[in-house]
C-alpha cells in the first residue's frame, strides 16, 4: 500500500482543501505547516509519504531548503517532490528543477490537475522501481 501525500503548506485552509480533494480521489493524506514538520514527516521510516507537495514560503526553513535537505536523505531521495506555490518566476522554476523537484503547480490550481500529476508521478515511479 502507497504512503500517504504529504502536504507541507503553512495556510491551513489551503492544506485543508488540498487534503480534502485528495482523499476525494482515494488518496491518504498528512498535513504539515512548516518545513522543520513537513522535513519530520518524511522521514517518518513507519509511514513514509509516497509524494510530496511542498509550498515555497514557508515559515522557518523555506520550501527550498526543505527540497534541498529531502534530496539529501536516502529515504526521500527518491521520492517524488512537487512545489506548489504562487511564485511562478522562471528563477523559482528553475531553481526547484536544479533541486530535483518533479513538478511544479502554480497557485491557484485545480484538484483535478493536482490528482492528474500526483497519479503521472506514480506511475512513473511504479516503473522505474520496477526496474532497479
Amino acid at each position: 500500500m502507497a504512503g500517504p501525500i504529504l502536504i507541507i503548506e503553512d495556510d491551513p485552509d489551503i492544506a485543508e482543501a488540498l487534503s480534502y480533494g485528495l482523499e476525494k480521489n482515494d488518496f491518504k493524506t498528512r498535513i504539515a505547516l512548516n518545513g522543520e514538520e513537513g522535513l519530520s514527516a518524511s522521514l517518518d521510516r513507519f509511514n513514509p509519504p509516497s509524494v510530496i507537495l511542498v509550498d515555497l514560503l514557508l515559515p522557518g526553513m523555506s520550501g527550498f531548503e526543505l527540497c534541498r535537505r529531502l534530496r539529501s536523505e536516502a529515504l526521500t531521495r527518491a521520492t517524488p517532490i512537487v512545489i506548489v506555490s504562487a511564485r511562478a518566476s522562471e528563477k523559482e522554476i528553475a531553481t526547484s528543477a536544479e533541486l530535483g523537484v518533479d513538478d511544479y503547480i502554480v497557485k491557484p490550481f485545480s484538484i483535478r490537475e493536482v490528482v492528474g500529476r500526483i497519479n503521472s508521478l506514480l506511475e512513473l515511479k511504479n516503473k522505474l522501481d520496477a526496474i532497479r
